[in-house]
C-alpha cells in the first residue's frame, strides 16, 4: 500500500525535517560501506519517491539523532535526511544494508521523541519513565504522524531498541498495533549479515 501526493505533503510539511523513509542512494562497490549514505539524490524526485512508498512497516526509533554539518550529515533543513547520515561513527550504513532490497525498503522511518534536547540516552529513558503525561504527548504526536501515512489503517511498528519496543507495547500495543523488536543499527552486534537476516526471518517474512 502507498501514498497519496497530498498525504505525503502533510507529511513532509510537518514531519520531513524529523522523518524519512526506508530508501538510500546504494554504494557503488561494497554495501556495507558508509559511501552514499548520507546522499539525498534519491528524494530528488517527489513523483518518484511517492511511487517507492509503503506503509505496510513503519521502523520507530527512540530518540532522533544529532544532526552533523558538512561532509558528514546534514542539517535539520534537508528534507527527509534523517537516518541518512555518512558521520564517521554513525551507522546509518547498516539499517541502509539491512533493508534495501527487502519488502520493507520504501517504509518510513521516525522517531518516537522529537525535538527533545536532553543530553544522553540514559537521560531520556530514565525521563520519560517518570513523566508519563509527557510520554503521551510524544505517543499522540506519532499517531498523529502514522495517521497522516496510514489513515485509519495500523501498520507493523519494528521498534529499533529494546527501550523503543518497551515504551511502544505499553502505549500503542494496548491499542492494536503490533509492535515488533529489531536491535538498534548503531549496536555493534549482530554484525551486517545477520542484522539483515535477523530482519527479514524475525520480521518480514512473519507478516507477509
Amino acid at each position: 500500500m502507498g501514498v497519496t501526493k497530498n498525504q505525503y505533503q502533510s507529511l513532509k510539511k510537518e514531519f520531513g525535517s524529523l522523518a524519512s523513509w526506508a530508501l538510500w542512494d546504494k554504494a557503488s562497490e561494497n554495501p556495507k560501506s558508509r559511501e552514499n549514505v548520507g546522499s539525498m539524490k534519491w528524494a530528488d524526485d517527489e513523483k518518484n519517491l511517492i511511487k517507492k512508498v509503503k506503509t505496510k512497516f513503519v521502523f520507530v526509533a527512540f530518540n532522533g539523532s544529532s544532526f552533523h554539518d558538512g561532509k558528514t550529515g546534514h542539517g535539520q533543513n534537508v528534507c527527509w535526511s534523517n537516518f541518512h547520515s555518512s558521520y564517521e561513527y554513525g551507522r546509518d550504513h547498516k539499517l541502509r544494508y539491512a533493508i534495501l532490497g527487502s519488502v520493507a525498503e520504501g517504509s518510513y522511518i521516525t522517531d518516537l521523541i522529537k525535538n527533545d534536547k536532553s543530553e544522553t540516552a540514559k537521560e531520556w529513558v530514565n525521563k520519560y519513565k517518570k513523566n508519563r503525561a509527557l510520554l503521551k504527548n510524544h505517543v499522540d504526536t506519532l499517531k498523529r504522524e502514522i495517521g497522516l501515512l496510514c489513515g485509519v489503517e495500523k501498520p507493523c511498528l519494528i521498534a529499533l531498541g529494546r527501550d523503543t519496543e518497551k515504551f511502544l507495547n505499553q502505549t500503542l500495543g494496548k491499542e492494536g498495533y503490533k509492535v515488533f523488536y529489531l536491535p538498534h543499527y548503531s549496536a555493534t552486534t549482530p554484525k551486517f549479515d545477520d542484522y539483515r537476516k535477523l530482519l527479514k526471518e524475525e520480521i518480514l517474512e512473519k507478516n507477509k
